[in-house]
C-alpha cells in the first residue's frame, strides 16, 4: 500500500541487522557548511534502538523517543478485534520499547499498529472497531508511562474515515501527529509534496497539535541501499524546520560506506545549529580523512587534513591549534604538523595542514564520536563512526 509503510517493524530489524552485519569505518567531516537558520523550537528526535547500534545519536544533540511494534499482528473486521493483549502485557511491552530507546518518560512514545488504521477500514462498523480499540491501547499507554505524550504513525498519507480519527485527537487520547516521511517517492520535490499533504490532513483535524515526521537517511525506492545526499538531506530538514516543530530520525541506515558521508554531515551541522553546539570561530575550517571518501580505520591513527579560510570582511587575529581530547571513548585529534595559524586577510586560507586521530582499542565497531579540531579562536565538529 502507497499510503503506509505495512513493513515497518520488518524493515526496523532488517536495519539493525545490516548495522550489525556491514558496519564499516565512516568519518563524517563537517565541510565548513553555513549553519541555516533554525525554527523557533524545533526538535530533533531519534527512535533509533540504541541498544542494536553503538551510533549514540544522543551527542549530536538529539533528544530520544520511542515507538511501539505491533507485536500482536492486531486485526479488526466489522465484528470486533482480535489478537488484543491483556492490559498488564500491552504496559509492560509500551515500557520495554520506551527502555530500548532511552526516551525515559519525557519523550513521545508513537504507536506504530498500521493492521488497525482507521483510514485503512473498508467500512465505517470496522474503522469504530478499530478507533474503539484504539481508544483503550492509548488509556493503557498513558497508564504505562504518565507523562509522555502519545502519537499514531502514518495515518496522515490520507483523509478517508477521518471523522474516525479525529476522534483519536481529543478526550486526552493523542496529542502529536506522526506521518511517514520516508523517501518513497522518487525526488526530494516529490518528498516536499507529501510533507504538504500530511501536515494539511493532520491540520485539518486539529491544528494547535504538534507533528512529528518519521524521517531515514536513505531513499526507499532503493531497497534500503542507497543514502540521501548531503544536499538533499539538508532540504529535507531545512523543509521541516519551516513546517513543523520536530522530526524522528527512525532509521540511520546501515552505515557502510563513503556514499553515508555527505547525510552524516549535513546530520552533524544541522543538529550542531539546533542545540548551540555548531561549529564556530571567524574561520570556516574545510577538512577530509586520510584515503578516499571518509572512511576511518578503528584502532588506529588516522590523519585528519584541513585547510582554513578566513571568510569575514576584516583581518582575523594569529591564533594557534590546541590539542582537544574531549572526544568521548578515548578518541583525540590533535599533534598537527603546523601549530600557528597566521593572521589572514579577508578571503585568505591557510593550509592544508594535518592532525593525528587516535582511536585507541576496544571501541566498539559502529561507534559514533564527535570531536573537535580547535584552532585556538573557533572550533569545527569532525563526525567519525569508528569500523
Amino acid at each position: 500500500m502507497p499510503s503506509s509503510d505495512s513493513s515497518h517493524r520488518s524493515r526496523f530489524l532488517r536495519g539493525l541487522t545490516a548495522l550489525a552485519l556491514a558496519l564499516a569505518a565512516t568519518t563524517a567531516l563537517d565541510l565548513g557548511r553555513p549553519v541555516p537558520a533554525q525554527a523557533a523550537s524545533f526538535t530533533m528526535y531519534s527512535a533509533v534502538d540504541e541498544s542494536d547500534s553503538a551510533a549514540d545519536l544522543e551527542q549530536y544533540g538529539v533528544t530520544d523517543a520511542a515507538t511501539v511494534y505491533d507485536d500482536w499482528s492486531l486485526s479488526c473486521s466489522t465484528a470486533g478485534c482480535s489478537n488484543v493483549p491483556s492490559q498488564s502485557t500491552f504496559e509492560a511491552k509500551v515500557q520495554e520499547y520506551v527502555s530500548l530507546d532511552k526516551s525515559g518518560s519525557a519523550g513521545p512514545i508513537t504507536l506504530d499498529f498500521e493492521n488497525i488504521l482507521p483510514v485503512s477500514a473498508t467500512s465505517d462498523a470496522q474503522a469504530a472497531e478499530e478507533v474503539s480499540l484504539w481508544q483503550e491501547l492509548i488509556t493503557w499507554a498513558h497508564d504505562a508511562e504518565p507523562d509522555a505524550p502519545i502519537g499514531m504513525y502514518s495515518y496522515d498519507w490520507s483523509n478517508a474515515y477521518q471523522s474516525y480519527t479525529a476522534e483519536l485527537y481529543g478526550g486526552g487520547y493523542l496529542s502529536f501527529f506522526a506521518p511517514s516521511m520516508y523517501n518513497r517517492w522518487s525526488t526530494v520535490a516529490d518528498w516536499e509534496s507529501e510533507l504538504s499533504t500530511a501536515v494539511s490532513n493532520d491540520e485539518s483535524i486539529d491544528s494547535s497539535l504538534p507533528i512529528y515526521p518519521y524521517l531515514e537517511a536513505i531513499w526507499d525506492t532503493s531497497g534500503d541501499s542507497a543514502y540521501l545526499s548531503g544536499d538533499d538531506w539538508d532540504t529535507e530538514l531545512k523543509d521541516l524546520e519551516a513546517s513543523v516543530p520536530g522530526a524522528v530520525l527512525w532509521n540511520a541506515g546501515p552505515l557502510s560506506d563513503d556514499t553515508a558521508c555527505g547525510w552524516l554531515e549535513a546530520f552533524s551541522t544541522e543538529t550542531g545549529g539546533l542545540t548551540g553546539t555548531a561549529s564556530s570561530g571567524p574561520l570556516t575550517v574545510t577538512d577530509s580523512a586520510q584515503g578516499t571518501g571518509c572512511v576511518m580505520p578503528s584502532d588506529a591513527v588516522s590523519t585528519v587534513t584541513f585547510t582554513a579560510t578566513n571568510d569575514g570582511t576584516s583581518t582575523s587575529a594569529a591564533t594557534e591549534m590546541v590539542d582537544d581530547t574531549s572526544g568521548p571513548d578515548g578518541i583525540t585529534l590533535g599533534d598537527f604538523e603546523y601549530w600557528d595559524i597566521p593572521a589572514l586577510a579577508a578571503g585568505g586560507t591557510f593550509g592544508p595542514d594535518t592532525a593525528d586521530l587516535t582511536v585507541p582499542s576496544g571501541v566498539a565497531s559502529g561507534t559514533t564520536a564527535l570531536v573537535r579540531l580547535n584552532y585556538g579562536t573557533g572550533y569545527e565538529r569532525v563526525a567519525v563512526i569508528i569500523d
